[in-house]
């Protein structure tokens, strides 16, 4: 008798890529999370279900939906990529180091955010050791969904699946000028003050290009020229030297202040929230809880319209 059976060869990369396309039904916000591009994703998947024989996915032009099948096969993958996930990066399970804690926070707030708080952690948290992971924000989310980091500090993500959040604070946006900008007196910018201006804007993966492109259309701000940079202290830059209006978090502050260039808070308040998040399907070890508690109870300043006061 002929022998059909034959041996699989799927990758663990495979399955984390179809448990992820699941979560979100799209290509493009699956290989975001990944790093990696629409095309490779889509590619993947298609090895994956040449390779088990099985149509996991109905395509249309607008969106990826699971076939039955395919959430047949979710049920039963999806808790066996995240143990097999667990067994493999012991370090942050409870068989891991007990004075080291993973946080991973999204470069931006790395600069800004970051340095005050691991410094009040290191105060008040001695004997515990935080382990800093600087990537973009999709990233941070995908290290805090797989358990490779504890915890993770973002700006409020549109997607909030598998994850605990605490809020921290609230963060305008303000428009960054040179000392001899016309503006640069103002205590606060309407929007509309901006029409007709170049603008600096930060083209980075937090949402907050999308934010303040929806705030530029909401208030009629068009025909200004906009050039889009990858990093804060460059749009603070060249604000200072006269080459247009840059639009950033508050937070950006604190990396991007400098003596020739002002951070004037925008009106009327377009804000998002900075968060603290971690996985909610498994217990914090104790030394992440007392990060978790501490950085929770110590934001106790709110920024609204990118002024501090008392929350």
């Amino acid at each position: 008798m002929k022998d059909d059976a034959r041996s699989l060869s799927v990758s663990l990369h495979q399955l984390r890529l179809f448990v992820t396309l699941a979560r979100h039904r799209s290509f493009t916000r699956a290989g975001d999370e990944f790093g990696i591009t629409q095309s490779a994703v889509s590619r993947s998947i298609r090895e994956l279900e040449d390779e088990v024989a099985l149509r996991l996915f109905d395509r249309t032009t607008r969106q990826v939906a699971l076939t039955d099948t395919g959430r047949r096969l979710l049920a039963r993958i999806a808790p066996l990529v995240e143990e097999l996930e667990a067994t493999l990066r012991p370090r942050v399970q409870e068989g891991g180091e007990p004075g080291v804690v993973n946080l991973a926070s999204s470069c931006g707030l790395t600069a800004s955010v970051l340095p005050a708080m691991l410094a009040s952690c290191r105060a008040r948290l001695a004997d515990i050791t935080i382990v800093m992971m600087d990537r973009p924000q999709n990233a941070v989310l995908q290290l805090v969904r797989s358990g490779e980091a504890e915890l993770g500090v973002v700006i409020a993500p549109d997607n909030l699946d598998e994850l605990a959040a605490e809020p921290l604070f609230a963060d305008g946006l303000a428009a960054v000028v040179g000392a001899s900008h016309r503006l640069s007196e103002a205590a606060r910018i309407d929007w509309q003050q901006l029409r007709g201006t170049p603008l600096l804007l930060l083209d980075d993966d937090t949402g907050s290009l999308g934010a303040i492109e929806a705030a530029l259309a909401l208030h009629g701000v068009t025909g200004a020229v906009r050039q889009k940079l990858t990093q804060s202290a460059a749009v603070a830059r060249m604000a200072e030297a006269g080459l247009g209006v840059g639009i950033l978090p508050m937070h950006a502050r604190a990396a991007c202040d400098g003596p020739h260039a002002r951070f004037i808070p925008l009106a009327p308040d377009v804000s998002r929230t900075i968060m603290l998040v971690r996985r909610k399907s498994r217990a914090l070890r104790a030394s992440a809880a007392s990060v978790w508690s501490h950085i929770v109870a110590s934001s106790s300043h709110t920024l609204i319209s990118g002024q501090a006061v008392d929350a």
